[in-house]
């Protein structure tokens, strides 16, 4: 199996503020955005509708500050894409195909119809337990989101100089 960290793997980056560091480690909060960047500047597009209603939510991570980032400093972080892709594999296709299998097995013995019903939620639980087991061996460093680069410090915010008469 090879590691979903290589160099070659391209990521999917966002940036956040950095809020707090302690012990090698940091605190960064991202803000959610709607489904596309097109969305905030329309007011026509639904989603961008729906998102100004609930508000603005924000994630917070945690991970090694390998870069010497300092509260305040704008980061970028990274995730691979392939685990994305992983994750929504895990979370949309298992359940549905489990719960899909249970009702054609019930089908094929002749069930009534509620029992098939009582059957694909049972394999919808059955997907959803799968996923959940699986993915608790997820949060070891390599599946958890890298620290890429320090886009901006704290430290380097525009400065206008003091005008005094002479």
């Amino acid at each position: 199996m090879t590691d979903c960290m290589s160099e070659s793997t391209t990521m999917l980056e966002e940036t956040a503020r950095v809020i707090d560091v302690k012990d090698g480690m940091l605190l960064a909060e991202t803000e959610s955005r709607s489904g596309c960047n097109h969305c905030s500047t329309s007011s026509s597009c639904t989603t961008s509708v729906v998102a100004k209603l609930f508000g603005v939510k924000r994630n917070r991570l945690v991970m090694v500050n390998s870069l010497g980032a300092k509260p305040g400093d704008q980061v970028l972080i990274g995730i691979p894409d392939v685990l994305l892709v992983r994750a929504s594999v895990m979370a949309y296709l298992v359940p549905l195909l489990l719960m899909l299998g249970f009702t054609a097995l019930g089908d094929g013995i002749g069930l009534a119809t509620i029992w098939l019903s009582l059957l694909a939620l049972c394999g919808l639980a059955c997907g959803f337990f799968i996923v959940y087991r699986v993915t608790r061996g997820w949060s070891s460093q390599r599946y958890k989101p890298r620290l890429l680069k320090v886009v901006a410090g704290d430290c380097q915010r525009l400065k206008l100089p003091t005008l005094t008469r002479s």
